[in-house]
């Protein structure tokens, strides 16, 4: 009887672990606090925050189903958020779609995560969606104001898992008024429909980095794409497994066929997310932060096993 106990409390353990593991809430925790983050494999998300947009614009503008916290739960580690300043607050907008999604609330969704699991982190990048320098200059200031100095990580190239935990580096590609110091790193040469492996990431003290980005979103309908992207995403996966120390990658799996009232955000999701989780049944080496749209589970676990 004792030993039918003792099994059946090993057994109840093992679901418990496997259950927490499963919702990928603490996935991170696995991680050895050396590793450094440049080489951590990332699932994200494109335009994170358009779970709210509303018809009609959702054939255009929607990238996601799941809200952000959904998407933590199910392990997404990478937020992409476009702040717009409409009437004096940050509203997070997809182009000229509102999101019905306040960047402050955005925000304090990501925060209140962190603090329910500090053996995590996250990377959130901020991409203004309009109201020139005066909302770039907000969003550097609601960021330092809704997080405390301790959970805003402070950018070096080779920071560790360590360096980060309970923690949120914040990547801009906008920076605001000149003399005015900015949270995490600022980005210096995005690519604009294409990618390059000459994007500088500078912090406020002036510690920088190389990073290696893929962002290639359309064609223009053309009708190429599909095949077009897929040769890109893999591409600058092939390199990176090889990037010397220090190099950081953010490889978009995300992007769009047709144009003006044929854009179709799903089809290259379907076609895309489904050829790369193939193509990590068998690809090992670590691939940067992809993000993506409507990412599946299965590949958002086939990303995180590669740091298994």
């Amino acid at each position: 009887m004792q030993l039918i106990k003792r099994a059946a409390i090993l057994v109840a353990s093992m679901l418990a672990v496997w259950g927490a593991e499963a919702s990928n809430e603490r996935w991170m925790s696995l991680l050895p606090d050396t590793v450094k983050v440049c080489r951590v494999s990332i699932p994200g998300t494109h335009d994170s925050g358009t779970a709210g947009v509303r018809f009609p614009m959702r054939h255009y503008a929607r990238t996601q189903t799941m809200d952000l916290s959904r998407q933590w739960d199910a392990g997404i580690r990478f937020f992409d958020l476009r702040p717009k300043l409409e009437d004096g607050t940050l509203r997070i907008y997809h182009g000229p779609a509102d999101c019905h999604l306040g960047f402050e609330e955005a925000l304090l969704i990501i925060k209140r995560k962190l603090e329910q699991h500090p053996t995590e982190f996250c990377v959130v990048m901020t991409n203004s969606a309009g109201g020139g320098l005066e909302g770039v200059d907000m969003t550097m200031d609601d960021i330092n104001s809704l997080f405390p100095t301790g959970m805003l990580a402070s950018f070096r190239a080779e920071m560790t898992v360590a360096d980060m935990r309970g923690r949120v580096l914040l990547i801009h590609r906008d920076y605001q008024t000149n003399g005015r110091d900015w949270p995490g790193t600022v980005v210096f040469g995005w690519p604009g429909n294409g990618s390059s492996h000459h994007i500088r990431m500078v912090s406020s003290e002036g510690k920088s980095a190389v990073l290696w980005a893929q962002d290639y979103f359309t064609d223009g309908g053309k009708g190429s794409y599909l095949d077009s992207k897929w040769d890109k995403v893999t591409g600058l996966i092939s390199e990176f497994a090889s990037a010397p120390e220090g190099v950081w990658c953010i490889n978009h799996a995300s992007g769009y066929t047709g144009s003006g009232i044929s854009t179709n955000i799903k089809r290259n999701a379907k076609t895309t997310n489904a050829r790369l989780l193939e193509y990590l049944a068998v690809h090992k080496s670590p691939i940067g932060i992809v993000p993506m749209d409507f990412p599946p589970q299965e590949l958002i676990d086939a990303i995180i096993r590669i740091n298994r």
